[in-house]
């Protein structure tokens, strides 16, 4: 056992949680220290005090918190905090809220030690230790500065459309105490974790769950032979597997294979190590260029690696450019990004006696009520989801990630059920932004009027389809810009391939058109 003391009071915690922000999160109810990327360190969602120094809660051993004492938000003095809160939602410094009370740690820190004296330059170095994906560091920094000299902003509340004002739950948000789903505690709760493909491309021969099945703690593990409906999940096509069966073969890393349901977070994780699976394994089919040339489908069940073409014309693009003065030709490349969203997913399921509630962090609510409806075979009257504002999201929340698994779960138990992504997962299986290859020619006169545009893009979408075929659409739009052209010619081609999925992220497509554009220019 370990003792420290918590916001004022002694407390005595087991030995075997692998860090302390464990310990804090699941056995002494602390929500404020936000588990963001645990145990990697790498985002300070759940920084704490102990002793007077700002600490990283995953990357702290209990071992190095024993006598000592941590204090978290829940342990601010009420006025205090209050007044922290007050100059962030004065200042608008913060959107999802996820990373706000780490910061807010962080800020109480630096201004204990330095006081009046505090630079914002000093106050800029010791934030890289947090990442923000939604609000950007110059709010933040202006709040900390006034909190610092002791100006403390009066929020305003909005007046109307076009007014400012600060955002809705910004007390809450800053102070941690509005809870995300992963904050959520219901009576019975048990949790799931999620068992991914090993290889991005391969049969699935066996999948052997005696041994996890066996171990203290472990409830259930579920397969897709469990699913009672259809197996098949998306936003435009159905064609994204909950899980891939035995028989079945995977089409990217994301794909899963089982779910652990357990006591506890920690003992599902640690059993999904021990399903063993039987593979066969094939090369992936990563080339986008060589992938829609192939006769051999890249993905399970599906024919053709072409998932969409989007093409128009207008004018003789030929004509055009054999007239025009100056031709440039050029082939772009983006690359695929990921969205970085601070909140991993996460979802909980309660059964209500014939159906089931669900709380989901996802962006498509009703298509996440649908798709969970067609996974349990049942009318989608049974279903309620509950939108639980997530903390970012920027597109690669609209597909469903654990929603399915954990309302199975769930539904098969008949117990409430929550299951939240590591950010190893996450980072595996949500969507990405499409990376494009784009080649373009163009023509313009002796003045450098623009006379003719032919572009050629070639997007990799991953296996399955999430909305990838109106990204390149999209792209295919805004090909040229806010340019007017007497000819163009564009085609953009949305590839299947067995690298990750990609969907929708901020600008969908137009970004990658643009950034080809005004390169050509």
């Amino acid at each position: 056992m370990t003792a420290f003391e918590l916001n004022g009071q002694e407390v005595v915690v087991s030995e075997d949680h692998e860090h302390l922000l464990g310990a804090l999160r699941d056995e002494l109810g602390v929500i404020s220290a936000k588990d963001g990327c645990a145990p990697s360190g790498q985002c300070g969602a759940c920084t704490v005090l102990v002793g007077d120094k700002a600490r990283v809660a995953c990357q702290t051993s209990l071992e190095r918190t024993n006598g000592e004492k941590v204090t978290t938000l829940e342990g601010f003095d009420d006025a205090e905090l209050q007044r922290y809160c007050d100059s962030f939602a004065a200042h608008g410094a913060l959107q999802c809220g996820f990373c706000i009370p780490g910061i807010l740690v962080r800020a109480k820190a630096l201004i204990e030690k330095k006081g009046e004296a505090l630079t914002r330059d000093e106050s800029a170095r010791h934030l890289g230790a947090h990442l923000c994906r939604c609000t950007g560091y110059i709010k933040i920094l202006d709040a900390i500065q006034d909190l610092a000299t002791g100006v403390i902003p009066e929020p305003q509340a909005p007046k109307g459309v076009g007014s400012g004002g600060t955002k809705y739950e910004a007390a809450a948000l800053a102070a941690g105490t509005r809870p995300f789903i992963d904050d959520m505690e219901v009576d019975g709760l048990l949790h799931g974790a999620l068992k991914l493909s090993d290889h991005a491309r391969a049969d699935i021969l066996k999948i052997k769950t005696e041994a996890a099945l066996a171990m203290d703690g472990v409830v259930a593990v579920f397969t897709a032979a469990d699913i009672p409906g259809e197996l098949k999940v998306g936003l435009i096509h159905k064609d994204w597997p909950v899980m891939i069966p035995e028989g079945g073969r995977t089409s990217y890393l994301g794909d899963v294979l089982a779910v652990v349901v357990a006591v506890d977070r920690a003992t599902a994780i640690e059993a999904t190590a021990s399903i063993e699976i039987d593979y066969q394994v094939y090369e992936p089919m990563t080339d986008p260029i060589r992938v829609i040339e192939s006769d051999e489908n890249a993905v399970w069940g599906l024919d053709g690696n072409t998932l969409s073409t989007s093409s128009y014309q207008r004018g003789d693009v030929d004509l055009g450019l054999e007239s025009s003065a100056h031709v440039v030709c050029e082939t772009f490349q983006t690359q695929r990004v990921e969205h970085a969203f601070l909140e991993p997913e996460s979802t909980l399921a309660t059964p209500t006696g014939d159906g089931l509630y669900v709380y989901t962090g996802g962006q498509g609510i009703w298509d996440d009520r649908d798709d969970i409806a067609r996974v349990l075979g049942v009318d989608a009257s049974l279903i309620t989801t509950e939108l639980v504002s997530n903390g970012g999201a920027f597109g690669g929340k609209e597909d469903m990630s654990n929603q399915a698994h954990t309302a199975l779960a769930a539904w098969l138990l008949d117990k409430p059920v929550q299951i939240t992504l590591s950010r190893e997962q996450s980072l595996l299986m949500h969507p990405k932004r499409h990376p494009i290859r784009m080649t373009y020619e163009a023509g313009c006169d002796a003045n450098g009027k623009l006379i003719a545009l032919r572009a050629r893009m070639l997007g990799d979408s991953g296996p399955y389809a999430s909305v990838g075929m109106k990204v390149l659409e999209r792209a295919a739009g805004h090909a040229t810009g806010p340019y007017a052209l007497q000819a163009v010619d564009v085609e953009a081609i949305a590839a299947r391939t067995n690298n990750s999925v990609c969907g929708a992220f901020r600008g969908f497509g137009a970004n990658q058109a643009q950034f080809a554009m005004e390169g050509i220019m």
